[in-house]
């Protein structure tokens, strides 16, 4: 397991995950929004990119999606735990937990469909489950 702090948020990921570009990407995307890195999310995803929040909200566009990852990113994060990235073509999924400071914590799946099947392929959907530990 690979452990970084980004930002004061500690994030650990399979050492594995290095050997496809999609999985860096998906690590990276992690980092960026601990890191609240717009730069790395807008070179990184569709222009009409749709975040689903299962059974909460679905965003539509990737200006918006930014502007809510930043607010998600200043409701003190703690931690992210990433337990695995798996990859195959254009879909990828990521399981993992969010600590906040306040000792809250959830568990995580995110379901990626990414623009084409390349290595330089933009994320275009993203759909979160979240359940409260």
């Amino acid at each position: 397991m690979n452990i970084e702090i980004c930002n004061e948020v500690k994030i650990s990921y399979p050492a594995s995950c290095g050997n496809a570009p999609k999985k860096v990407t998906l690590v990276n995307l992690y980092k960026a929004f601990a890191n609240n890195d717009k730069k790395f999310l807008i070179e990184n995803t569709s222009d009409k990119l749709v975040w689903n929040i299962i059974g909460k909200k679905k965003i539509t566009g990737r200006d918006e999606v930014v502007s809510l990852f930043y607010l998600y990113s200043q409701k003190g994060i703690k931690e992210i735990q990433i337990i695995n990235v798996i990859t195959h073509g254009n879909v990828a999924a990521v399981n993992g937990r969010l600590v906040f400071n306040d000792e809250s914590s959830f568990a995580f799946c995110d379901v990626y469909n990414f623009s084409g099947f390349g290595k330089n392929a933009k994320i275009r959907e993203v759909n979160s489950y979240l359940i409260k530990i």
